[in-house]
């Protein structure tokens, strides 16, 4: 494995002809990566386009997209040559790449202290634009619970369009003809150079992709005229999953309230005031969520699926789409669903019944254990997992399942110390009128 020295943001280019971005990066001028996105739509664009807007926008996600190639050996020094850095923006790139890539560093055990400087040496000074656009809403879809959640709570109060990044799968497509409106699809290729260093053993590992999208969905707001991107973040995104040299670890770090929060005042100081970025779930707990899918979402049961294993780069064509049923992801979207269906409505939804598949009894310990270091997964609060286990023995007539029966004595210990009553209370809906604009708050919630 050779060794370099510094990483390179060497330009982006746009084809107005065909709406394709090109995007180039270097490690020491030597080793070239070229990524494409591609921004045509069978939807209508803006007729106002305005070339340097575009132009400045792009040059955020330049920055955003060269992520998935400095992780294949993070250097030192991050160079940027399409576009001026000021000392703000260096500092904002080296904090998010720095917990962006948490895990990975994790994972490959490489110690983050002296990584992550960014400067630049270019003299094109970006700035950010006035623009008008409609109230229109774009919805970040992956055919999973919350963001089908979130389509449920703004059908019939916002005009909105469901919005793929990257790849339509087989569970998008079967959720999309449910919900019934077309979807506004990106398209993005990866440098094939990525996956040849891969092979000679350059590091590899996690990138939150849900970053990658917020500054793509920028870029795709301004094109097809939206003001509002909507995630389907919730509360528990803000719990890390452990610790490590000191430092809270947080896999959902990108879908994090702390994360918004920065992303939102970036948008505001350096690309636009006019497009909001914010999760409409925030201030939801997974509990809540599981209800108004479990009573609202019966038209998806067949067809949704909240498993990662579906979504790996290299995923073997042979794997099924839908559940693994043996990870923590799958566990954890059991469990939290058995609090509000029967087992007949799981096992129809998961093929067979989670709470008797013995090898999943640590998984289920996990879900249920105070101070565990949580699976790099996005899962539960811990007082989430109790109770819904709680619930689902309470709901089940007749001898216990394997899990439930294996827990159960442990769970109605935490129940114990943490009383039901104060566990529904933590876990009531609530929403802050400083996170959510005040005229979707109305629409929504009023």
């Amino acid at each position: 494995m050779k060794k370099f020295t510094t990483f390179y943001f060497e330009s982006f280019a746009f084809n107005k002809q065909t709406l394709t971005a090109d995007f180039l990066y270097s490690f020491d001028r030597s080793e070239f990566f070229s990524e494409q996105i591609d921004f045509s739509s069978d939807f209508e664009l803006r007729e106002d386009l305005d070339w340097e807007t575009l132009q400045s926008l792009l040059f955020h996600c330049h920055l955003a997209l060269g992520i998935s190639y400095y992780k294949l050996f993070p250097t030192a020094d991050l160079i940027c040559l399409s576009g001026a850095l000021d000392n703000k923006q260096c500092d904002f790139w080296k904090k998010f790449y720095i917990h962006w890539l948490w895990e990975f560093l994790v994972k490959n055990d490489i110690d983050p202290a002296g990584l992550f400087q960014f400067s630049s040496e270019a003299c094109i000074d970006y700035q950010k634009h006035e623009m008008q656009i409609s109230n229109r809403a774009l919805l970040p879809w992956w055919g999973w619970k919350d963001s089908i959640v979130s389509s449920i709570l703004l059908l019939g109060k916002i005009d909105f369009t469901p919005y793929v990044f990257w790849k339509i799968d087989s569970i998008k497509s079967a959720t999309l003809d449910i919900l019934e409106k077309p979807a506004l699809f990106v398209q993005r290729k990866i440098s094939d150079h990525l996956f040849k260093l891969n092979k000679k053993w350059y590091y590899n590992g996690h990138v939150p992709i849900t970053w990658i999208i917020a500054f793509i969905s920028v870029v795709t707001a301004y094109l097809y005229d939206y003001r509002y991107i909507v995630l389907s973040n919730e509360g528990s995104a803000d719990e890390p999953n452990m610790k490590w040299r000191w430092i809270d670890i947080n896999h959902q770090y990108s879908k994090s309230l702390e994360f918004e929060q920065d992303f939102s005042n970036y948008i505001a100081d350096y690309m636009t005031d006019e497009i909001k970025y914010f999760s409409l779930l925030r201030w939801f707990s997974e509990y809540s969520i599981a209800q108004i899918f479990s009573e609202d979402a019966q038209a998806y049961f067949s067809s949704f699926a909240s498993c990662n294993k579906n979504f790996v780069i290299t995923i073997d064509k042979k794997h099924r789409w839908s559940w693994c049923d043996r990870c923590e992801k799958c566990a954890f979207v059991y469990l939290i669903l058995s609090a509000f269906l029967p087992r007949e409505t799981l096992i129809a939804i998961f093929w067979e019944d989670l709470f008797e598949v013995v090898e999943l009894e640590s998984s289920f310990a996990w879900l249920i254990w105070y101070n565990a270091d949580k699976p790099f997964e996005c899962v539960w609060t811990y007082e989430e997992s109790v109770y819904a286990m709680y619930k689902a023995s309470k709901n089940t007539s007749g001898e216990l399942p394997y899990i439930l029966a294996q827990f159960h004595d442990r769970v109605v210990w935490e129940i114990s110390k943490i009383w039901p009553e104060k566990i529904e209370q933590k876990l009531v809906t609530r929403w802050d009128e400083d996170i959510i604009p005040n005229e979707i708050k109305k629409l929504i919630f009023d």
